[in-house]
């Protein structure tokens, strides 16, 4: 498992604890009123839970034509002295599927672990994940090749979840203190204009031909994101309205 989870009993009692502080008269003793508050699983936003289960059935069905094109050369008597390869192969397939499932469960048992528990979890699991990758087994590593690109998969997954976690976790963070995220990027493209204008002039001819060129094509990068991002907002606004 990812994480452990604490039982429904505790659940209900804790919810019910929140509602009773929450009256007027009992605002004195909610705990969000006098202690740093941490992101639950169980509040993080619809799209990013919904983003992150699709990445966990999009991983699982990726392994499983893993495990069955495994399985097959341990099946095939042609591929005896292969078996180890195929066995280690097939194993880290399982345990990518059990890695998502496990990230499922976290996610659709509404839990009240914290983002942060989770994230620190799967950060120590990407690390053993990362050194299973680089095995070197067998004759010139033949028996841990596609073991070590399943994992590689494996790992790729993990960061996923765990950048989306974190996006959210940060957000948390912000809003609570009044940030607005677009304004600080914004704040951040002048401060690197002006880095750029100041410095310019002290560049030698070649570097500054390859700073402008490189950041004429950052510019262009950074414009058609925010440009699919306005049409996507545009269509929210007309949905909502």
């Amino acid at each position: 498992a990812v994480v452990s989870t604490q039982s429904t009993g505790a659940l209900e009692f804790k919810l019910y604890l929140e509602e009773k502080w929450r009256k007027e008269e009992n605002q004195q003793f909610l705990p969000s009123m006098f202690l740093p508050a941490k992101l639950r699983i169980n509040q993080i936003h619809d799209a990013s839970k919904a983003f992150i289960l699709n990445l966990c059935r999009d991983h699982k069905l990726t392994l499983m034509k893993e495990v069955a094109n495994a399985q097959g050369n341990l099946d095939n008597v042609l591929q005896y002295f292969e078996r180890d390869c195929y066995k280690r192969w097939k194993a880290a397939a399982l345990s990518g599927i059990e890695m998502s499932k496990g990230v499922q469960e976290i996610l659709n048992e509404e839990s009240c672990t914290t983002v942060e528990e989770v994230l620190n979890n799967l950060e120590s699991m990407a690390l053993v994940i990362y050194t299973e990758s680089k095995r070197y087994l067998g004759l010139w590593g033949k028996d841990s090749k596609e073991s070590n690109r399943v994992q590689e998969l494996n790992k790729s997954f993990v960061d996923k979840v765990i950048k989306r976690l974190k996006i959210d976790n940060n957000r948390k963070d912000e809003l609570h203190n009044g940030h607005d995220d677009l304004n600080e990027c914004q704040q951040e493209v002048c401060e690197a204009i002006e880095w750029f204008n100041t410095n310019l002039e002290y560049m030698s001819q070649n570097d500054k031909i390859q700073n402008i060129c490189r950041a004429i094509e950052r510019i262009k990068d950074i414009n058609t994101i925010l440009s699919e991002f306005q049409a996507k907002l545009e269509i929210e606004m007309e949905t909502a309205s």
